[in-house]
Order: C-alpha cells, then sequence, then structure tokens
C-alpha cells in the first residue's frame, strides 16, 4: 500500500482496457473481474474509483489462466492512450511534446493515487519514469502496460513507428520480451528500480497530434473529482462500485484493499467512524448520482442499493442530504441541486 493512511484507488478507465482485450480473447470476463475481487459487471462509468489491488490481481489471473505473456501489451494496444476518452483532457492547451508529458505527469495522480510519473533530464535523454508504488510482486503486465503508454504518449509528436533508445523494467528478465514488436528495436534493460523509457532531448519541442478522443477542446481533467486523501473517504468510495452486487461485506472488503477486517476496523476507529457509517456514506453518494442521472424510482433505487425498501432509503437519505431523495432529484433538476457530502 503507498501509504498507512491511503487506500490504492484506480479508476475504471484504467482498467477498461485489459478487459476489453479479455473480451476479444474469449476470456469470460465476469467471471474472473468475480474471482480477483471485483464487481461481476464492469463499471459502466470510466470515472468511477475502483480499489487497485482486485485489479492487478484481475489482470494477472488473466494473464496465467489464459497463456497471455504480453498482455499488458495487447490491452495497450486494444485501447491506446491516443484513444482512451479519459486521456483526452490532457491535450487542452499542450502545444508541444514537453507540454503533454508535463502535463500527464501532473494529472496521472488524478487515475490513481499511486501514479507517480516523472521526468528526468540528462544531457542527451529525458527519462519518463514511473516511480509509483508497485502493489503486488508480479506486475509485469502493469509495467508493460505503463511503458506502452509511455511510448503511445512520444508517439504523438515523433511518429507511430517512434521506439525509445532504452526501456527499463523492474521485473526479471523475460524471454518473450524480446520479439515484442510495440517495444523492438529498443534496449531493455531489466531489474531497474523504475520502468521508464529514454526520449532524445531533440524530440521535446516537436507539434503533438491531437487525441482521437479528444474532439471537445473544452475536456478539463482538473474536473474530475479528486481521490481521496483519508483511509475512511477511500474506503467510501471502494465500496460504492459494490453496492448491489452480493459482494458486500467487510471481510470480501477487507481483503480487496489487503487489509484483515481487524485493521479495517483500526484504521477507521482512529478517524472515529466505522464501517458501517462508511457504507451508509458510500450508499448515499450513490443514491445522489442515480438521481441526478437516472429517472429510476425509489424502490428501485433503494434495492440497487441494499436496503430492504424505500421508506428506509428516504430516511438515510434524508438524515445525510437534509432533503429527500424527491426533493434532491427536483432541485437538481431545477439547477438548484447541492453536492450529497457526508459527514
Amino acid at each position: 500500500m503507498s501509504s498507512s493512511s491511503t487506500i490504492p484507488l484506480v479508476r475504471a478507465a484504467v482498467l477498461e482496457p485489459f478487459v476489453e482485450a479479455a473480451r476479444q480473447v474469449g476470456v469470460p470476463v465476469e467471471k474472473m473481474l468475480r474471482s480477483a475481487g471485483l464487481p461481476a459487471e464492469p463499471v459502466d462509468d470510466t470515472e468511477q474509483l475502483l480499489p487497485e489491488l482486485p485489479c492487478w490481481c484481475f489482470i494477472q489471473l488473466v494473464t496465467r489462466k489464459e497463456g497471455i505473456p504480453d498482455f499488458g501489451l495487447l490491452a495497450g494496444n486494444t485501447i491506446t492512450h491516443q484513444d482512451l476518452s479519459a486521456l483526452a483532457p490532457l491535450i487542452a492547451g499542450c502545444t508541444n511534446l514537453y507540454d503533454l508529458l508535463k502535463r500527464f505527469c501532473m494529472l496521472a495522480p488524478l487515475f490513481s493515487n499511486n501514479n507517480l510519473y516523472v521526468l528526468e533530464e540528462e544531457e542527451q535523454f529525458v527519462w519518463f519514469t514511473q516511480q509509483g508504488a508497485r502493489l503486488v510482486a508480479d506486475d509485469i503486465q502493469v509495467q508493460l502496460f505503463e511503458v506502452l503508454g509511455m511510448i503511445q504518449l512520444v508517439q504523438m509528436a515523433a511518429g507511430k513507428n517512434w521506439r525509445p533508445a532504452e526501456i527499463h523494467f523492474s521485473f526479471e528478465p523475460q524471454a518473450e520480451l524480446a520479439y515484442a514488436r510495440d517495444l523492438n528495436p529498443s534496449r531493455i534493460r531489466f531489474s531497474r528500480r523504475h520502468p521508464s523509457i529514454a526520449i532524445p532531448r531533440q524530440l521535446l519541442p516537436l507539434p503533438i497530434a491531437r487525441f482521437n478522443a479528444a474532439q471537445d477542446a473544452t475536456a478539463n481533467a482538473e474536473n474530475l473529482a479528486p481521490i481521496p486523501g483519508t483511509f475512511s473517504e477511500g474506503l467510501r468510495d471502494a465500496i460504492v462500485p459494490y453496492l448491489g452486487t452480493g459482494q458486500l461485506n467487510k471481510n470480501h472488503i477487507a481483503e480487496s484493499i489487503g487489509l484483515s477486517p481487524r485493521t479495517l476496523h483500526r484504521r477507521l476507529a482512529r478517524e472515529h467512524t466505522c464501517y458501517s457509517a462508511v457504507v451508509e456514506q458510500a450508499r448515499v453518494m450513490k443514491a445522489a448520482a442515480m438521481l441526478r442521472e437516472r429517472d429510476a424510482n425509489m424502490l428501485d433505487i433503494s434495492l440497487t442499493l441494499d436496503y430492504q425498501n424505500a421508506s428506509s432509503f428516504t430516511r438515510a437519505f434524508r438524515r445525510w442530504a437534509g432533503v429527500s431523495p424527491r426533493e434532491y432529484r427536483y432541485l437538481h433538476r431545477a439547477g438548484k441541486a447541492f453536492p450529497v457530502a457526508p459527514e
């Protein structure tokens, strides 16, 4: 875990290329998502936060069971960084490659609070490096995806045939990568401290092409809600995708974030709260989103959020938001809605 006070979270957009790649090769995606500890149905909202650890477990599971040694590269080519709509806002205001890479380093933590991309300048090269914490020991596929994404960003200026002079991985040598089209003819060095690529300094002033998905010049990644910085807030957001899935219990949630139930209880107690209170907050947050975005009736929403009936849901929502669900929906449609921010 990146910090004792935070929970590693990742936006569903980051998992999307892996899920789509798995579908294309005939993997039983829903079954493997559940086996990895994720909701069986992929999250439709790519901005939704997921606990990061089971996402990487899903990738490992597909790699092992399907025998796909370059699954990370396959995912990166199924939905490239140029086509990943969640990254489209990066293009706004960037005039050259250097601007793009700096902006990527700045905004990457909005997509995972373990992301720590940096540019390290040398005389001839700038090293583009992912220095974030590694959550699992065998994260070869994650590193392949990260490195291919870095290469794809540079290719926006240098062309699709560009390859770095040198690539670093932190894992042990892998014979399969010697023939990987996406990495050759780069010099590949293993057992390094961080995954990274070498970019010639003379490329940095090159103008960049538009993202294929970035048609809206007003897109702004800063509009993404920041990933929570406290343990209880992170747990609340990690719980939201599990609502209505039948997988919402303390033991399962604790395992999904790499903790024992006892440690989970201690961490929450330090912030003067408890698991049931955090679950209630997660329910109200999801309810508010459903009320804003859908026409579902109160009974459907209450059942989706695991309430016994609509009355129980209404009481809980009023307790946190100060208005009934119907009043909240009316205020939102009238342009007067306020954000629900449980204490």
